[in-house]
């Protein structure tokens, strides 16, 4: 136990306007910082780490920004003074999410973030997707900017961070890959994997045919591997074809049950809102 809870107590008692939401157990931080939104009251919500790596200091930078009109700031770690194995696999994660998402953000990482309250009422967050944030805001038409921040090495305690969650972001990554390209439309994702599969083994069973005609050998028992795999290959794209077509149909249901929307409301003029 980091004694974390004993402490925030002692600061409700020095702070009268501070409120703390304990969770049952160690949920970890995705659940941590979406059950933080839940319980959000005001127009701007900030995000943070307890580790001491982040400067209330810097807050009047992302105020600034909001102000601007943008719906999420996100901290950049422009000098970051973590270990080798910490900066190289988040840099190269972050161009890696820069290609798939289209942002310009250099620092996706940081949970040191301001967010405007209605942006964060509308995300959802599960597994490990804290570190996408500004990925997710700006599938749901989110105005994102960054903010230069300080940062330094962790005075205490050890991260749990490390080489070994590689594996995981790299998932995350084509994950979001999907989201953005064919979350709403499946089909075409796989569908496009089936034509490949299908065209593939339909050429070679063609082939399979002519080289049959042409020589009178019997194409099973002279290529019998080539054979198999044809077959293989025209499975295979059926069942992707088949899939496809079922998660249309869930993504549909998904929609149409109402828990969700395709279109995300910034903001209802009229003429009064307009003014004279």
């Amino acid at each position: 136990m980091d004694q974390s809870l004993q402490q925030a107590k002692l600061a409700i008692r020095r702070e009268g306007r501070l409120r703390v939401v304990e969770l049952r157990r160690n949920f970890g931080q995705t659940a941590a910082l979406q059950a933080g939104f839940a319980a959000a009251r005001g127009a701007i919500v900030i995000s943070m780490d307890s580790d001491l790596q982040h400067f209330p200091e810097d807050l009047p930078l992302f105020l600034a920004k909001i102000e601007e009109g943008f719906d999420l700031v996100c901290g950049w770690r422009h000098d970051r003074q973590e270990g080798v194995l910490r900066r190289w696999p988040s840099a190269a994660a972050n161009v890696l999410v820069r290609a798939v998402s289209g942002l310009s953000v250099h620092d996706v990482g940081t949970t040191f973030r301001a967010y405007r309250a209605d942006l964060v009422h509308e995300l959802r967050l599960l597994g490990e997707q804290h570190r996408f944030v500004p990925v997710l805001a700006a599938l749901v038409g989110a105005k994102v900017a960054e903010v230069p921040i300080r940062n330094v090495e962790r005075p205490a305690g050890r991260s749990n961070y490390g080489l070994g969650r590689t594996v995981n972001v790299l998932l995350d990554i084509l994950y979001l890959y999907f989201s953005r390209y064919y979350f709403t439309r499946p089909l075409k994702a796989f569908g496009k994997i089936a034509l490949l599969l299908l065209g593939t083994g339909v050429g070679i069973s063609g082939s399979l045919i002519v080289y049959s005609w042409i020589t009178g050998m019997p194409t099973i028992r002279a290529r019998g591997g080539w054979f198999l795999l044809s077959s293989l290959l025209l499975l295979g794209g059926l069942q992707t074809l088949l899939t496809g077509i079922l998660a249309e149909i869930l993504v549909r249901i998904y929609y149409e049950s109402g828990q969700t929307h395709q279109a995300y409301v910034r903001r209802e003029w009229d003429k009064g809102s307009i003014g004279p």
